[in-house]
């Protein structure tokens, strides 16, 4: 399977990755490693970090991407940077990435209990705060139940989009999935 540059912070995020793209991101232990990583590369890079309390420092070639006002698919969890040198890319998970998958859970009527999940934040943290967090099948069958949530769908669409492209992949566009204005029926047109 390939592995592609992206750098996931937690094993969650790791999993979520491969999920959505197939292979393996480069998992890194901590945010500031994820963005030492996305920082220092030459080559087309994606971090995934959460949005912590004390914000790790990103190279200051990334520009926050600010969505407009009215738009429909306002992201309530993730925030997109864009290096000014159009090759890489930076996504924070506020406040970390086991609160969106639970708020997505909720939203799409997920049972976490019958998904064999807790129910109740802390006790789902435990299981997304393991090592086998970043293979864990129950996850997997837990991101298809979710995969109608908007803002995952997005995201999706985002990555796959960036990762179809790479260096060819134009901020403007990426923004629009990021917003969804464009949708999953236009990554085949793009391709």
């Amino acid at each position: 399977m390939r592995q592609h540059n992206i750098f996931p912070e937690c094993n969650v995020d790791t999993n979520l990755v491969g999920h959505i793209l197939g292979g393996y991101a480069k998992h890194k232990s901590c945010c500031n490693e994820v963005v030492k990583a996305v920082n220092g590369s030459d080559e087309f890079a994606i971090g995934i970090i959460d949005a912590d309390k004390r914000p790790a420092t990103m190279d200051a070639g990334f520009v926050k991407y600010e969505q407009p006002e009215g738009i429909d698919g306002k992201n309530e969890h993730l925030t997109m940077f864009v290096h000014r040198d159009g090759k890489r890319y930076m996504f924070t998970v506020k406040p970390a990435m086991d609160r969106f998958i639970m708020d997505a859970a909720i939203n799409q009527q997920v049972d976490l209990l019958l998904a064999g999940f807790s129910d109740t934040l802390e006790g789902f943290k435990k299981d997304t705060k393991r090592i086998q967090a970043s293979d864990d099948p129950k996850l997997r069958n837990l991101f298809l139940l979710i995969s109608g949530y908007p803002e995952l769908q997005r995201f999706r669409c985002t990555l796959k989009y960036l990762m179809a492209k790479l260096y060819d992949a134009e901020p403007a566009v990426a923004r629009k999935f990021f917003d969804g204005e464009l949708t999953r029926d236009d990554l085949s047109v793009l391709n």
